[in-house]
């Protein structure tokens, strides 16, 4: 006979052993590896089976009786155990892998003090993108742009100012 692995139980299997648990004053280990060993239920009961995650009896109130797990816990703890499995088979069909595309950004030095690049021409293909180079005439008309619409892109109101060319209106 196998040994039965158990996990954290699931929300199905925490309801299968309340109904077991509840109202009965002695539930002793006794009574508590009687419930893990299913003699406490009817054995010939088709809807209760074992969670193929946490590996506790619970009650399967689905319609066609075909779910393998007792929560959605359990269901993504088995498929989180598929996907290791299907790694470390494609590991080991596969142990090296396809070296990685060297990119532009490989050239870029930013974990020491002063970052620097080491290939003139991937600064200049990225750098661009966050460094626009622009006329003279260009930098003016976004400034005054600026000035005119603010931070929120809306017009600012016109405030008239009174001067009347001397220091009348200081106070």
């Amino acid at each position: 006979m196998t040994r039965q692995i158990y996990r954290d139980p699931g929300a199905g299997a925490i309801e299968f052993g309340k109904q077991y648990v509840i109202g009965h004053k002695e539930f002793d280990l006794l009574s508590m590896s009687r419930l893990l060993d299913g003699d406490l239920h009817d054995p010939t009961d088709k809807r209760v089976k074992r969670c193929d995650y946490c590996g506790y009896f619970w009650r399967d109130d689905s319609l066609r009786n075909t779910r393998k797990t007792c929560s959605e816990e359990c269901k993504r703890g088995i498929r989180t155990l598929q996907r290791r499995q299907q790694r470390a088979d494609q590991e080991l069909l596969n142990p090296n892998p396809k070296p990685k595309k060297r990119t532009l950004m490989d050239d870029y030095v930013y974990w020491l003090e002063y970052p620097y690049w080491g290939d003139e021409y991937s600064m200049l293909k990225v750098g661009w993108k966050y460094e626009v180079p622009h006329k003279a005439s260009t930098i003016d008309y976004i400034e005054a742009k600026n000035e005119l619409y603010g931070e929120g892109n809306r017009v600012k109101p016109k405030r008239v100012i009174d001067y009347h060319g001397d220091n009348r209106d200081d106070f």
